[in-house]
């Protein structure tokens, strides 16, 4: 039992993982705190501005963003008081509009921004629809925000606010920006002082004020006001309480399953109420929650509009904090129920519509009643939607972003010409009955008709089958009355029994063609993925791929594709279009400027979505683990010619092309690297064959000078200076032989590094022996930390790489400087670094001088071989360290750095041992 207990008290590894992932996505994110208010005038901005001025005086890096003071002394006055960013001036209309200058404070980068009115609509032009944009991407940028909302502002909250004021708030702001706000401060006064505040002409001067007394300001409206913004600060307290359980279950242990809701909405508009009521209940259950959209065959063959209030509010539902599908199939409450069961739905939200459905909800073709009849684990609600109000135009042209085209005139044109066919051939089908009636009999007209409904099924779909039933009947029934059909009651049902049967077949006939219509769509949407595999996966190069792509699109989707991409391998370079395209300089200059958005953001941008939504092309970054490589731009976009889900579809493609795209540069750089090695291998073998070579001979050489030089007392002075000459030469070419030969023996691996643990200073008494005859006008200097730990290295080998580090100092210093050695460690590693007086390193070549046969000519005297750093790094690489050279900031010199992994000294022997 007590195990039991201990085995439920530990937590869950996937929670703790979310929150180890979630502490460091916020490590790399800013910081948000939110001044939050139940109306305009409580004293947001002044609180703002206060903590503004407290962290000033902290020492931190405060500016001043934007800030609407409305001419109130007391405001303005502490706004005054600190930094403030020049605001970005955007001609339009004849008029220029001053708006928050999101570049400047990017590139600014404070520490805390103040950015007042969150919820504002940014002016025509700017990078973003809303200013809660520009938000979020200071907060990803990793600049600390402060920021002000009214409670009004609220998209969750709007509804309520309007049945409550009489106002419809037009500018509003996602709620997850408040969930996921790190700190949100209430700013609270009375009604009464409000409304004081308000009459002394603090909030709004002159006649405003009074107007707002009489509209929105009224003591009633403020009551309400408040009340919702203190439920919805204490819903955010409650939630972080439950958020410090979950991460603490020391202190209060979760229980039970969690609940999880699904709401299902249509092309309605009124269904944008539906995904607010449905956010309210995951609210105040704390239930995780899904919103999803059936497709079926007859959906698909929706007017655009209708597809564009679909994506409109599902994109509501992402931004209330949603999980978002959309499926397909024929049977819309099957699929619905399916899906919930998959996913653990307890709850299942639907819309009920006013007007006659409201009292059909009952009538077996319902989704509502297939809903309730169906076997559930699951609760049913059903929420009533308000009445069918006329689209205003703000929300109109809110709805078609998320199309990016219209309904065609060429699907129009189709739809009306197959309506106008079915219509004809029913009164062609009651001609010929009426014609032949006295052949065919009364079976056989009937048995005509059913053949022209299913006939008409089968081509065009339900709905002319439908017109072809109608028409056909009405006008044989009218036909047959001339001709004395028989009008007894009993033959008005035989005649209506036949028609039901027709009618039925017929629709019958036409759900097959919608299911087979549905397959086909899934099996093209297969079709097209699998050959966009096939075709990425025979294609070479990086170009090949792309040129690839853009083929394949355009054959199956009918979009045009282009691609930006990084001119050069420095993410924070340039992007180039690939294909180059025949636009005008301006269209082209926005494009540029959304793909580099995009890139950078790793976020979709253009039509469709909130960034840049004007222009006529959708960017789509492609990433491979959170990795941008370029960026994808989607034009001539057409609705109808991609799959249902379009933007998810297009998602896939993108994500195929990044992974090809990545793929074929690793191939790249494997066969690069290979190439590289193979190089190596070859010159290693020749340098060492050539040098095994030459060590005999200048063995011999240097001898036999050494020796003349001994028995040198008969020559002249010319030729002992000679003979000095090729004794010294010769050394140099000797020791050149002996480094090739190290070099080689360390890229090969034949050389094993022996560690012990020794101290710095018995380095550097080798060291100091080893270039004295180099160095002797060059004193060498050291600077070492007393708690230096020991160096758990091979003496060896790191004695030759401070050899090597400080004959390069003397080789290129000027004679009389002193060289310098220092070391000292952190936690992690140990860290040796010599700096000289010389003339420093090119800028642009601190990596290639660490490699083989690289030289910086000094200004006076003669250069090394090129070979002494490039042993440095393979020696240091063999102790897992790193090597690297800076120059000197102040003075002339450059400074060589190693470091080495700090490993635990090993225990000092007891005084028995």
């Amino acid at each position: 039992m007590v195990d039991k207990d201990r085995d439920d008290a530990r937590p869950d590894p996937d929670a703790l993982l979310a929150q180890v992932q979630q502490e460091e996505a916020k490590q790399q994110r800013g910081r948000l705190k939110i001044f939050f208010g139940a109306a305009p005038g409580v004293g947001k901005t002044f609180a703002m501005l206060r903590f503004g001025q407290q962290e000033m005086a902290k020492g931190t890096d405060v500016l001043v963003g934007i800030v609407e003071t409305h001419q109130r002394p007391e405001t303005q006055s502490l706004a005054d008081t600190l930094p403030m960013l020049p605001r970005q001036h955007l001609p339009y209309k004849n008029v220029v509009l001053e708006e928050f200058d999101l570049d400047a404070a990017l590139s600014r980068r404070p520490g805390l921004l103040l950015l007042d009115e969150l919820a504002h609509s940014n002016a025509p032009g700017s990078r973003h629809k809303k200013r809660w944009q520009d938000l979020e991407e200071l907060l990803d940028a990793g600049i600390s925000v402060a920021t002000t909302v009214n409670v009004q502002h609220l998209e969750s909250a709007h509804e309520v606010v309007q049945q409550v004021t009489g106002i419809k708030v037009q500018e509003t702001i996602p709620d997850h920006l408040i969930q996921q706000a790190d700190e949100v401060v209430l700013v609270d006064i009375s009604d009464e002082d409000l409304l004081q505040r308000l009459k002394e002409g603090k909030v709004y001067l002159g006649d405003r004020g009074q107007r707002a007394m009489s509209h929105f300001f009224r003591k009633g409206n403020l009551i309400a006001l408040r009340q919702l913004a203190l439920r919805l600060v204490a819903d955010r307290v409650d939630l972080e309480l439950r958020q410090f359980h979950q991460q603490n279950p020391q202190e209060a242990r979760r229980g039970g399953s969690r609940d999880r809701l699904l709401a299902a909405i249509s092309g309605r508009p009124e269904d944008e109420h539906l995904v607010r009521a449905a956010y309210h209940l995951a609210t105040a259950q704390r239930a995780d929650w899904l919103v999803i959209h059936v497709d079926t065959p007859r959906g698909l063959m929706q007017k655009a509009e209708t597809q564009a209030w679909i994506w409109n509010h599902l994109h509501l539902a992402e931004s209330l904090g949603a999980e978002t599908a959309r499926l397909t199939g024929v049977n819309v409450g099957a699929e619905i129920m399916a899906y919930a069961r998959l996913r653990d739905v307890t709850q299942i939200v639907l819309g009920q519509a006013q007007g006659l459905r409201k009292y059909l909800w009952w009538w077996p073709g319902s989704l509502t009643a297939h809903l309730l009849n169906s076997e559930r684990s699951m609760d049913i609600i059903v929420h009533p939607l308000p009445a069918k109000q006329p689209i205003s135009e703000d929300q109109r042209l809110r709805n078609q972003q998320y199309l990016g085209v219209m309904d065609s005139p060429t699907h129009r044109h189709t739809r009306n010409r197959n309506f106008l066919i079915s219509g004809l051939l029913g009164l062609a089908l009651s001609g010929i009955a009426w014609t032949l009636a006295t052949y065919l009999g009364f079976a056989g007209i009937f048995m005509l008709y059913m053949l022209g409904a299913v006939g008409v099924a089968l081509l065009f779909g339900r709905w002319p089958s439908l017109i072809t039933f109608v028409t056909a009947a009405i006008s044989y029934y009218s036909f047959g009355l001339g001709k004395g059909l028989p009008t007894t009651l009993g033959s008005l049902a035989y005649f209506a029994l036949i028609l039901s049967l027709i009618l039925l077949i017929s629709q019958l006939v036409a759900r097959s063609r919608d299911q087979e219509l549905m397959a086909r769509i899934r099996e093209r949407r297969a079709r097209n993925l699998y050959q966009l595999v096939q075709v990425l996966s025979s294609a070479r190069g990086k170009e090949g791929i792309l040129n690839a792509s853009i083929e394949k699109l355009e054959q199956t989707l009918g979009i045009s594709v282009a691609f930006w991409l990084p001119a050069t391998e420095n993410a924070e370079g340039p992007l180039r279009l690939f294909p180059e395209m025949d636009e005008t300089d301006d269209l082209l200059r926005k494009f540029q400027a959304a793909a580099r958005w995009s890139f950078h953001n790793k976020k979709n941008a253009g039509m469709s979505t909130n960034t840049l939504a004007d222009l006529p092309a959708l960017f789509m970054p492609m990433l491979v683990n959170e990795r941008a490589l370029g960026v994808v731009m989607l034009s001539d976009l057409d609705l109808r010619r991609a799959p249902t889900d379009w933007l998810r579809f297009l998602e896939t493609v993108v994500r195929l092309i990044a992974v090809a795209l990545d793929s074929a540069q690793a191939s790249l750089q494997r066969t690069e690297a290979d190439i590289r090695l193979r190089v190596e291998q070859l010159q290693n073998a020749l340098l060492g064959a050539v040098s095994h070579d030459l060590r005999t001979p200048l063995a011999g050489v240097l001898g036999t000078a050494t020796t003349l030089l001994r028995n040198a007392q008969g020559l002249s002075a010319e030729d002992h200076t000679l003979l000095e000459n090729i004794r010294e030469q010769t050394e140099k070419m000797a020791h050149t032989v002996d480094r090739i030969l190290h070099m080689a023996a360390l890229q090969s691996g034949r050389l094993q590094i022996q560690k012990e643990w020794t101290p710095l200073e018995d380095l550097l008494v080798t060291v100091r022996d080893q270039v004295k005859s180099l160095c002797t006008e060059h004193p060498l200097q050291t600077r070492i930390a007393r708690d230096l730990p020991m160096l758990h290295v091979d003496p060896q080998l790191i004695g030759q790489v401070l050899t090597n580090l400080v004959e390069n100092a003397c080789r290129y210093s000027p004679a009389g400087r002193a060289i310098e050695l220092e070391a000292y460690a952190d936690d992690k590693e140990i860290f040796v670094c010599v700096i000289d007086h010389g003339f420093g390193v090119p800028p642009g070549r601190e990596q290639e001088i660490f490699g083989r046969f690289s030289q910086v000519k000094p200004p006076v005297g003669l250069g090394g071989s090129g070979l002494g750093l490039a042993i440095c790094k393979a020696i240091i690489e063999l102790h897992d360290g790193r090597i690297w050279v800076r120059n000197r900031v102040a003075v002339r010199g450059a400074v060589f750095c190693f470091a080495i992994p700090r490993e635990a000294e090993p225990p000092l022997p007891s005084d028995e041992e």
